[in-house]
């Protein structure tokens, strides 16, 4: 302990006035954190040219000013926590570098969602032994310079004049350069992501923000009426990171569904996802307009119309919601002893009697797998689906090869088609009572394509890997109806579909149903 006292103590630290200490932090903290936003600057830049070293230095100098600004506040108005924010913001940058260059993490609202939105298993999965070397790295080194590093002179007049000039100075010449600003606008979403630490600073208050307005601002949707009183159950499973590019219903080499091609399921063609991420997408399928993702959620409204509605969840990510039932995966294995207890089957457990049990005309089950999630895709199924080998067991997913990832990723998939061929043959004996059984994925994923991986990449530069679905419809010989999908086979769908198809299955007419959007009239 006396150590660490006489190790902290002022004669051991450099001294520095405080509006020099302040300045070198600004620029170091942009030079050291933002190597990641300069390298996309670089390959998108010939930077051997007068247009591009003035954006380039456009952009480094408004990272600087940031900084300045952000340090001279804390300074001016809480210096006693400085270094304290100072050290705590270097231990996130050094994460987020590593995610960033391992992933590449865009750190823009939506993956701030992904991120606040992940479990402790999860995160567990995402940790390697790099992680902990760019935190040494990036985070303790600095972090050990700025507690040796003392203020010998706080002049808050000095420090609060000298930023203001430097800032002036800065505005001036961006104005000066304001021809820049088309190309800085055309990639503001991803540099935004990429400038460290304010990516995730503002878009964490922007996601709370809009979360929280979502909680409180829903708008009540008008109720509707059944059009008849004959019992009927209706089944959503909500696949996680199933990519319709490695289903062989869409032409994929590999028989990755050979159960449900037993099924004869109708597959439908050319579905895009809403977002390349879980809250959005649950949101928007939810919703009775995907552009209006604030509305009573699907589930919610049913529930108020009198259906019997269970929500089972092996995930997380859906809007607030109001059900007749929420079980998670915890209580369900209280009944469940197979293997496939730790997997998406456990959602299966005693389903069906849960079903019959129901008083209830309308029913409407919603099963929210774990699916195809990565990076630990090899811990997605039991190993006797382990079929493509060898698999990558490695989850800095660059380490593996391309073909070791896919194989992994590919035997998520051949569970998944066992799941849903299960699922089914449970439903069917259920004799008498018309079922409907809905397949359709949050999103896409990328293996490794042009270095991608993972998803939640911003929608407008996400690759088709993350956005294109896969979107089936199995339903029991007893239920009626026509099929639109026939006729358009050259249709594109999306989850604007599905609100619209259950409203129709269960037979509800209300103002809020779009017959166009429903694929089964």
């Amino acid at each position: 302990m006396s150590f660490i006292v006489n190790w902290l103590s002022p004669r051991n630290k450099w001294k520095i006035s405080g509006n020099r200490y302040v300045q070198l932090c600004a620029l170091l903290n942009t030079i050291l954190f933002n190597g990641v936003l300069f390298s996309f600057i670089s390959h998108q830049l010939t930077l051997f040219s007068i247009s591009g070293l003035t954006i380039a230095l456009s952009v480094f100098l408004i990272v600087f000013v940031f900084n300045l600004v952000f340090m001279s506040l804390i300074l001016l108005v809480i210096p006693k926590l400085f270094k304290v924010i100072l050290i705590l913001t270097t231990f996130i940058n050094s994460i987020a570098i590593y995610y960033m260059n391992t992933y590449q993490v865009i750190l823009d609202k939506t993956m701030i969602g992904n991120i606040l939105n992940t479990r402790s298993t999860e995160i567990f999965e995402l940790i390697s032994p790099s992680l902990f070397l760019y935190v040494i790295v990036i985070g303790v080194i600095p972090s050990w310079l700025i507690v040796k590093t003392g203020v010998n002179v706080l002049n808050r007049v000095k420090i609060a004049f000298q930023s203001s000039m430097i800032t002036v100075l800065i505005i001036g010449f961006l104005l000066a350069n304001a021809a820049n600003w088309l190309w800085i606008d055309k990639y503001a979403k991803i540099l935004g992501g990429k400038m460290l630490p304010w990516s995730y600073i503002i878009n964490t208050v922007r996601y709370q923000s809009m979360k929280m307005k979502q909680e409180t601002d829903y708008q009540l949707l008008p109720l509707g009426k059944f059009i008849n009183d004959d019992k009927v159950v209706v089944v959503l499973v909500i696949g996680e990171t199933a990519r319709a590019q490695n289903f062989h219903f869409y032409g994929y080499p590999r028989n990755t569904n050979p159960l449900l091609e037993t099924l004869k399921p109708l597959v439908f063609n050319n579905t895009t996802a809403c977002t390349t991420y879980t809250t959005g997408s649950l949101a928007c399928m939810l919703s009775y307009d995907s552009n209006k993702t604030s509305s009573e959620p699907l589930p919610s409204y049913l529930t108020r119309m009198g259906v019997d509605v269970i929500w089972r969840a092996n995930n997380w990510g859906e809007p607030a919601i109001k059900v007749t039932d929420y079980q998670k995966v915890d209580e369900l294995k209280e009944n469940c002893f197979d293997e496939g207890c730790l997997f998406d089957e456990v959602l299966l457990t005693g389903l069906n009697q849960r079903i019959i049990s129901s008083n209830k005309q309308k029913i409407f089950t919603v099963l929210h797998t774990k699916g195809s999630h990565g990076p630990s895709y090899y811990t997605r199924y039991p190993k006797r689906f382990e079929h493509f080998t060898p698999v990558c067991k490695h989850e800095e997913l660059s380490k593996c090869t391309q073909q070791e990832l896919v194989n992994a990723y590919d035997n998520t998939i051949l569970y998944t088609d066992y799941f849903l061929y299960k699922a089914i043959k449970q439903l069917e004996t259920l004799e008498d009572v018309p079922v409907m059984l809905i397949y359709i994925s949050d999103h896409g994923e990328s293996l490794g394509e042009n270095g991608a991986y993972l998803h939640g990449t911003p929608y407008m530069f996400a690759p088709d890997f993350q956005k294109k679905i896969p979107f089936l419809i199995w339903t029991s010989s007893n239920f009626n109806y026509q099929s639109k999908h026939s006729n358009k086979n050259n249709s594109a769908f999306s989850h604007a579909n599905i609100f619209h198809t259950i409203i129709g299955a269960l037979g509800i007419k209300t103002q809020v149903y779009d017959k166009d959007l429903d694929v089964l009239n």
